[in-house]
């Protein structure tokens, strides 16, 4: 996941650094598609911990840049990051449905 190209161009009309980043998540969409598929219709959770999305960095830079940074060390934030991944962006997602809760998990 590392294929991010960063081109910068300088305007000097108007003073400005002007940073594109581009990158292919191809692979990374269609590798979601295919686990998403291989998933068993019932039984997928069980109070286990179970991966639910694959991300490329360039989605993270772009979610970022939409407001929505997953990295953050804010737990809050990064739940809204992946609530709207969730309901918006569901190609990044491996599981079928609606794994990430709207509630606030409490460990007890």
């Amino acid at each position: 996941m590392s294929d991010l190209v960063e081109t910068r161009h300088y305007d000097e009309a108007s003073d400005s650094l002007v940073v594109k980043t581009s990158y292919d998540s191809r692979a990374v969409l269609a590798d979601n598609i295919l686990t998403k598929n291989l998933q068993p219709e019932t039984g997928r959770y069980k109070g286990n911990l179970v991966k639910v999305a694959t991300i490329h960095l360039g989605d993270v830079v772009r979610l970022k840049n939409l407001g929505y940074n997953i990295l953050s060390p804010d737990p809050d934030e990064v739940k809204r990051a992946l609530l709207y991944i969730q309901s918006e962006e569901k190609a990044h997602m491996v599981m079928p449905g609606t794994p990430i809760g709207k509630k606030r998990q409490s460990w007890s």
